[in-house]
């Protein structure tokens, strides 16, 4: 998978050991850094860099390392040279005024090996840009963000509701129906529909779906020690990654195929499968040159469904969180709604201009959860200079979206759960540049005005109808976080409790 966790994992004795033995054999000493790059926040390790000091907390390591050294270092994983930004300023001159040199992605670990890895996030250059500009075009004739999308999002809101009411304001873990829900809307618009969440097929395509998360996240230690392949035995799970990468790429060939017959039948038409295949197909037919293949499908349903899913559930389960933690915000939410929805009928797309405050709430849970705190490489494609310094060619560009996001420079009380910071004088919604959770430049993820979507239809239904509570008064779920795909909250029970006068959703279904 390509969004898996690159820092923070547990680096044990044996581990150390493991590597060291392995690297040697290709690396005969440990040779001096290029002149003039960026300082070093500590000094690296022979053959293991700075990996050593980011076996634990790295989190917290690199914004120390950040708050001592500035807004510009360099690293060492393992071996490889990585300069981290850690300003805003700095981000936006290399992510949108410098995108020629710095946009394209490394080729990390044993993704040479891997099957099919020419979709949109991993990949550069024609491919690259062929892949996004089609997916997107598919996504804008959808409606993306507008009414077309939202009847979809809606749809499987609904569903979401009937289940969230069998719980009866039971205490639950929402984690798992959530990210079915949130799945299920990538579903609709990649396959062209939904499944009902006790689909036997739909189970099967989750469970190999996290099978090949969890395979990526046991394995991060490939990414910058790809010789561990070799070593006997399966200790750094590489070749339990292989296995699900090509167990799952199987699943979602068969799935491909599937659809593609119902729309040959003229029965599902209306599915980016279905519009990829066909432009393909087309360019084909009339000679025009093309990298779009079969194969290449395959891997950006991979990269929708990973990007899709994660990020927009890990922001709903944070935000029930600060919901519960601030309830003089949760009011204020559910005034908003009470006035611009009222108890006659559900919420609806149009009615995001008329919520700020709900907006603002949502702008500030993505804000304080930071919930990628180190965005996904770049790889600077030629040797220049930044703020002085030499980038050599092939040098890999890590954004510390920490830095941005939890800046007191920027936001004054960053630790603070504060969404009036978004709203104007006028009581209209801001919209700051620097709140950044997607990245920024051209490989701005292109799912984000689907995000947006998601979160606040979700959202005002939840909200509209419910009250967030603990499991019980004095258990308080914590800020606790697991460093996966993206920075998620420890498991918790919360409850959804009905508010009083709240309708039932289904009166005001398909009005």
């Amino acid at each position: 998978m390509v969004f898996e966790t690159l820092l923070g994992f547990e680096l044990p004795a044996l581990a150390i050991v493991a590597v060291a033995l392995v690297v040697i054999l290709v690396v005969s000493s440990w040779a001096s850094p290029p002149a003039n790059i960026p300082p070093f926040p500590a000094r690296p390790y022979p053959i293991l860099g700075h990996l050593v000091y980011l076996s634990k907390d790295a989190r917290d390591v690199v914004m120390n390392w950040t708050k001592q050294t500035g807004e510009i270092f360099s690293l060492y994983m393992g071996t490889t040279l990585v300069v981290v930004l850690s300003s805003y300023d700095l981000m936006k001159d290399v992510l949108v005024k410098q995108a020629n040199i710095y946009s394209d992605r490394p080729i990390l670990g044993l993704l040479p090996v891997l099957p099919r890895i020419n979709g949109i996030v991993s990949t550069s250059g024609t491919l690259w840009k062929e892949n996004r500009t089609v997916v997107l075009s598919i996504l804008r004739q959808f409606g993306m963000g507008k009414n077309v999308m939202a009847e979809k999002i809606e749809e499987e809101v609904h569903a979401y509701l009937d289940e969230v009411e069998k719980m009866d304001g039971k205490p639950a873990d929402l984690k798992d129906l959530t990210g079915r829900a949130v799945s299920n809307v990538i579903c609709s618009c990649v396959l062209g529909k939904r499944f009902d969440y006790n689909d036997a097929y739909y189970r099967k395509f989750l469970k190999m779906f996290d099978d090949s998360i969890e395979a990526s996240s046991a394995a991060t230690l490939h990414v910058w020690f790809p010789q561990v392949k070799y070593l006997p035995g399966d200790f750094f799970k590489t070749k339990l990654l292989l296995k699900n990468e090509d167990a799952f790429d199987k699943f979602i060939e068969e799935m491909i195929q599937k659809v593609d017959d119902e729309d040959a039948e003229g029965i599902n038409k209306n599915s980016i499968v279905a519009h990829y295949l066909k432009e393909m197909r087309e360019k084909r037919e009339k000679g025009i040159p093309t990298e779009m293949s079969e194969e290449g499908l395959w891997r950006v349903i991979t990269d929708l469904m990973t990007a899709g899913t994660e990020t927009t559930t890990t922001t709903i389960r944070w935000f029930y969180i600060y919901m519960i933690h601030n309830q003089q915000v949760q009011r204020k939410v559910h005034e908003e709604i009470d006035e611009n929805v009222g108890s006659g009928r559900n919420p609806k797309i149009t009615d995001r201009p008329r919520m700020p405050y709900l907006n603002a709430a949502i702008m500030e849970t993505q804000r304080i959860a930071s919930i990628l705190p180190f965005g996904l490489f770049h790889r600077c494609t030629e040797e220049t200079t930044l703020r002085g310094y030499t980038i050599p060619k092939d040098t890999l560009i890590m954004p510390h979206l920490d830095a941005v996001l939890l800046s007191e420079k920027i936001w004054g009380d960053p630790l603070n759960f504060r969404p009036e910071r978004f709203i104007g004088p006028q009581g209209n919604l801001l919209n700051p540049e620097q709140l950044a959770p997607f990245s920024m430049g051209r490989r701005l993820c292109l799912g984000e005005a689907l995000a947006k979507a998601e979160l606040f239809l979700f959202l005002a239904h939840v909200m509209h109808r419910y009250q967030v509570a603990p499991e019980s008064p004095d258990s308080l779920p914590t800020f606790d976080s697991v460093l996966g795909i993206s920075m998620a909250p420890a498991a918790h029970n919360i409850r959804l409790v009905r508010r009083d006068g709240a309708m039932d959703h289904s009166d005001d279904h398909d009005k």
